[in-house]
């Protein structure tokens, strides 16, 4: 299991890296330093904002005041100007980390000494969490919603915890915590709160909530507190502190709204189905939903290279743009300025006020500017495994990342499958791929229509009410194309878009589908412009 890590180390933290002069984070990097400075009072703050590289989304280190944003939190440095109080609600979930992490540089003043047992430290450093988010909300409480926002994107907390009470305890301490310390609501946990109790039962939550309440409580240097009702954690866990092996040490500077959130509940709260078992001896990892018995689709795991990441953030930029709407504009009639006076309605108003009438008449004519909401986005993803896409393995499983990561990054519900002789769920919805998968194209067929149907009963594809989007990655050569082509024109007129990516290079010439926007593709890195204006095209077309 992922452990918590700590806010507070005995170690001298290395310096925060500066971002590059010429690097496009720069501009967000020095306002937001400037700003941590403001709400900490810390005028040695430095904020660093920077591609974390699948690293957690916010770092930060409360003795010296360093604190780093994952850049792919944001993923277009030109989407707004960060100079600007407005920029808050163009990234909502970044500011949300930032508030965070600003937090802990306040409030995290308390060092657990080298002679507590590890699993005390982990279980106090989890209900830090909640404490300091409790004391920033107490002295800015506007600035809750960012927070939430944070929290309520980073994680789902709709997912189900597993069996084990250390693993349901800390999702509670997580989740549950959150709603006492007024920064998620009741609704936002209605779920896992009924599959916490289901697991830990009520008197053992009970005896935790007594726990984490009091934690919210401590003041901000208390150790000794602190640590005790760490101990008191893990005793009423039946855990007794003495006993227990060292935990894995971990000097790093990591929030947890960066690790325990985004790492601890992603192992805490997974659903096995959903997560490959990873293997010994470095052998391909496999998954299987029991679409069928034969044999399932493998890959190797590696880190996204600079060229995938750079094409997701683009892409992100394009899909968010796809989803604005422009103000919506209307007329209205007005009794005073500003606006255009309309001559007759005038006359009319000195009329009725010359004959002691009710004055009815509104001489003034303006345009007012309304916000329309952004529309909900569904994404879904299908990758062709088979044998016929064998040469086109490693760029198909390079767009699979780009395409979910930019997807899930614009704020879409999304999910990622692949089919071969079974359809394999690679990301479920809900979740962001933080590796790239490197399939095998060696499917002896290819189950299109099967995957069809399991995306749409994920994602709700044929389903109206939000815009609808789904990517396939194939070169459309099937055993039965009638059926193929069915499906599609069944998903199609329901309302949902559907943009082929089709391999080019000496192979046979991709299948063209009616009712699809096929897209020609070498390279999904280098095309992602392609890929973009045509998924954009796609939704304005369906």
């Amino acid at each position: 299991m992922t452990s918590v890590s700590a806010h507070v180390s005995a170690t001298t933290p290395t310096p925060a890296t500066a971002t590059a002069p010429s690097s496009p984070w720069t501009l967000w990097s020095t306002a937001w330093t400037a700003h941590a400075a403001l709400l900490t009072g810390r005028p040695d703050a430095t904020v660093t904002v920077t591609p974390a590289a699948g690293g957690p989304p916010g770092r930060s280190h409360p003795a010296t005041a360093q604190i780093h944003i994952d850049a792919d939190l944001i993923a277009d440095p030109t989407i707004t100007d960060p100079r600007r109080p407005g920029h808050r609600s163009k990234v909502p979930i970044a500011y949300g980390v930032l508030l965070h992490e600003c937090a802990h540089v306040l409030h995290t003043h308390w060092n657990p000494p080298p002679s507590v047992p590890p699993v005390v430290r982990e279980a106090a450093l989890l209900l830090e969490e909640s404490r300091i988010e409790r004391r920033y909300r107490d002295a800015r409480p506007r600035d809750r919603r960012w927070l939430r926002r944070a929290a309520t994107a980073i994680i789902d907390p709709t997912d189900a915890p597993t069996d084990t009470p250390w693993s349901a305890a800390h999702a509670a301490a997580l989740l549950l915590a959150r709603v006492d310390a007024k920064i998620l609501y009741p609704a936002d946990v209605r779920q896992p709160r009924r599959a916490l109790t289901k697991v830990l039962g009520r008197p053992l939550l009970k005896g935790l909530r007594s726990v984490w309440l009091e934690a919210q409580t401590v003041g901000d240097t208390d150790t000794t507190r602190m640590i005790d009702l760490g101990d008191r954690w893990c005793r009423l866990l039946g855990i007794d502190p003495t006993l227990t092996p060292d935990l894995p040490a971990d000097d790093a500077t990591t929030s947890t709204i960066a690790v325990a959130i985004a790492g601890t509940l992603d192992a805490i709260l997974n659903n096995p189905a959903d997560t490959p078992p990873r293997p010994a001896g470095g052998r391909p990892r496999t998954a299987s939903h029991g679409i069928s018995t034969h044999t399932p689709i493998t890959w190797r795991e590696r880190d996204a290279r600079d060229d995938e990441r750079h094409a997701a953030a683009r892409l992100t930029a394009l899909l968010r743009r796809a989803r604005h709407r422009e103000p919506a504009r209307t007329r209205e009639p007005s009794n005073t300025p500003p606006g255009r006076l309309r001559t007759h309605a005038a006359v009319t108003l000195a009329a009725q006020r010359a004959a002691g009438a009710l004055p009815t008449a509104q001489p003034w004519h303006r345009t007012v500017r309304r916000p329309v909401p952004d529309p909900e986005l569904t994404v879904g993803i299908l990758i062709d495994a088979s044998g016929s896409m064998y040469d086109f393995a490693e760029p198909m499983s390079s767009a699979a990342w780009i395409l979910a990561q930019a997807a899930t990054r614009a704020g879409a519900t999304t999910a990622t499958l692949a089919y071969g002789e079974q359809v394999t769920v690679l990301v479920p919805p809900g979740h962001r791929p933080t590796k790239v998968r490197d399939m095998r194209a060696d499917a002896d067929m290819e189950r299109f229509v099967d995957a069809c149907a399991e995306a749409d009963r994920l994602l709700h594809l044929s389903t109206p009410g939000t815009a609808r989007l789904l990517i396939v990655v194939s070169d459309g050569h099937y055993i039965n194309p009638d059926e193929s082509q069915a499906t599609i024109t069944r998903l199609h007129n329901t309302g949902c878009a559907i943009l082929w990516l089709a391999p080019t290079g000496p192979r046979q010439p991709p299948k063209i589908y009616d009712n699809t926007t096929t897209v020609a593709v070498d390279d999904p890195a280098t095309c992602v412009n392609l890929i973009g204006h045509a998924a954009i095209e796609a939704l304005t077309r369906a």
